[in-house]
């Protein structure tokens, strides 16, 4: 079971909008495809919008990704990591801005305040989303954070600050024009929270 170099199986956990998620075993080199085939599917009249290999400390993959092997090679070599197998999945009603901000508080909050580059770079990037999804954000503010970003990044005593810059990159990478909406217009307004609730969905669908 397995590929070459990443032999044997794991535990593939599986969250977000599909319509059944939990803990699935399966070999090495399984694809996200196949995970969401057998977590049931996305929810019904919805489209994968992004999903994250590794927990929200490793790069953002699309839906071009979906049939990348998931072993830890092929994962780096796409350009993200495999981490914990914590596959997180999020379908089209959701923001990525609004995402992003939730992981930022997260990791600022989470920063033990040793080292400069962290616990200054977390604080920093969290004012900038918190802008960015009530759309108030200022001029500069989306080159802003890949700058703050980039500085925290190999720079941390610990792996927290690596984590922290990553969601902010990828998410800049991918959905630029998503971040500079936040100029004018809430996250809110342009993904209404509601309409990606799951535990609105689960409690519609009789789960």
């Amino acid at each position: 079971m397995g590929t070459e170099r990443s032999k044997g199986h794991g535990l593939f956990s599986v969250t977000g909008h599909v319509v059944n998620p939990g803990q699935f075993e399966a070999p090495f080199g399984i694809t996200m495809r196949e995970l969401i085939e057998l977590a049931g599917g996305m929810r019904p009249g919805h489209e994968l919008k992004f999903w994250v290999p590794g927990g929200s400390s490793t790069p953002i993959f699309g839906p071009e990704e979906l049939d990348v092997p998931l072993d830890y090679e092929s994962v780096i070599g796409a350009g993200s990591l495999l981490g914990t197998r914590a596959l997180q999945v999020f379908d089209d009603t959701v923001s990525v801005v609004r995402v992003v901000s939730r992981w930022t508080e997260f990791y600022q909050h989470e920063s033990c305040g040793k080292c400069t580059p962290c616990r200054e770079g977390t604080y920093w990037m969290r004012q900038i989303m918190t802008r960015l999804e009530a759309g108030q954000g200022q001029p500069g503010d989306v080159e802003k954070l890949e700058d703050i970003a980039s500085n925290i990044s190999g720079r941390s005593f610990c792996a927290l600050g690596d984590a922290a810059a990553t969601p902010i990159a990828s998410g800049i990478k991918r959905f630029r024009s998503e971040f500079e909406a936040g100029y004018t217009t809430p996250a809110a307004e342009l993904f209404p929270p509601a309409a990606s609730s799951i535990v609105n969905s689960q409690a519609q669908s009789g789960r």
